[in-house]
Formats: C-alpha cells, structure tokens, sequence
C-alpha cells in the first residue's frame, strides 16, 4: 500500500497580525482540501523552495492582482487557482476568494503577464517580473527615504547640522515605513514550517512547461480585490 503523503504545515501558532487574514490554520485546510494529491505534493515542493533574487516583501503588493502575481514571479512554477491560494494563506498568511484568484489569472493573461500552462496551470511572463521590479524598486526608495530622514532626526538631536548620510540610523530606532508580515522574534522555523514527505517535480520540471506560447481569450472583467 502507498504511503499517504504527510507534511509539517500549520499555522495554529501564528499570531494575528495587521494585514493577515485570522483563523489561518482553518483556511489552510479549507484550501487544502481543494486539491488532490498530486497537486498537494507539487504545491508542498513549491512551498519548500526558497524564495531567490527578491528583496520584496510580499506586503507591499497591495492588490489581489500584485499578490497573484507575485506568487507565481517568486516560485517561478507553473501553479494552479488552487495551488496559489493554498500558497497565499501557507506561505503569505493572506486568504483569497477561488473565485477572484481565478479573475486575476484572466487578467494577467491578457495583460501578458501571464500565460496558461496546460491545463488549469499558469506561469508568469518576463513582463510580470519587470511589474514586480517597479513595485519593488518604489519600495526601495520609500525605504531609503525613510532611513535619510531617520539620520537626519538623530543627527539633529545630537547636535549636529550635516549628518554623513552613509551611516546607518541607530539600531533601536524603528522605521515609520517599516511593516512586517511575521512578529519581529519569529523564528524561520515558524514563518515557513518544516516539511517531510516525497514530492514530484523537482527544479528543473516546470522549465519546459514556463514558456508554451499557449494564449487564452477572456472576457472576465477586471475587479482586482479579494475578501481577506
């Protein structure tokens, strides 16, 4: 008899936070069970790769569109309605409407910043990574805006007019800016749980399906907010 597939995923412990949807664990589930084994396996060895070559926060996408987005740009998989809503509540803790998930994926494909990968399956264009590098490079300045501003204040309340604005701001200072998805002493261990168990599709599986060529036409119309 096989082995049934066993995983380390929950979010029972997570603290409520401002901008993450309550009850997670219970949605976890509920998205869980959507899918069937197969894609709960690809979906937990997408869960398990680690995030490359982005800084950005998935807080500060701030539509649903942005967060579809950048699921498929950050894992760089071919993914499911299914798939990236079970992986917006398990990696991001953010529930999301099936059904808008779905309007956002028609949206990205006729923006072409997505395309459809076989069946059910989508996977992000290079117009979506350059989408991503905009949202993440306006980041980048309001951050170091925030931090020049930080060494002016303290500059100023040591007495000193023309601050070298290449140090770094006192540690114990907290940014007006800064947000955080996860409580400042959460361990990695705690934002993205250990897994065990076998998975299909390794790095290399979904190269050949990224870039099909594949086109779909739609007529849904662009509504890009979702429930929490």
């Amino acid at each position: 008899m096989e082995q049934a597939f066993t995983h380390r995923i929950d979010l029972s412990r997570v603290t409520h936070r401002h901008g993450q949807s309550p009850d997670l664990e219970p949605k976890r589930q509920r998205a869980w069970d959507r899918l069937d084994d197969r894609e709960r396996r690809y979906v937990v060895s997408v869960y398990n790769k680690p995030v490359t070559d982005w800084d950005l926060p998935f807080s500060e996408v701030s539509s649903a569109y942005e967060r579809v987005l950048y699921v498929l740009v950050t894992t760089d998989r071919a993914l499911s309605a299914e798939q990236i809503a079970y992986l917006l509540v398990a990696r991001h803790y953010r529930n999301a409407d099936i059904t808008s998930i779905r309007k956002q994926l028609a949206i990205g494909v006729r923006q072409e910043h997505l395309r459809l990968v076989g069946h059910n399956r989508y996977g992000s264009t290079e117009d979506a990574d350059e989408k991503l590098k905009g949202i993440e490079q306006q980041w980048r300045a309001r951050r170091n805006a925030s931090r020049v501003a930080r060494v002016i204040r303290a500059a100023h309340a040591a007495g000193i007019e023309s601050p070298d604005l290449s140090i770094s701001p006192p540690e114990d200072e907290q940014s007006e800016e800064s947000t955080t998805e996860f409580a400042p002493d959460t361990s990695p261990e705690e934002r993205f749980p250990g897994l065990t168990g076998e998975y299909e599709g390794g790095p290399e599986s979904d190269v050949a399906e990224r870039f099909p060529g594949i086109s779909v036409e739609t007529d849904v119309r662009e509504d890009p907010e979702d429930q929490p």
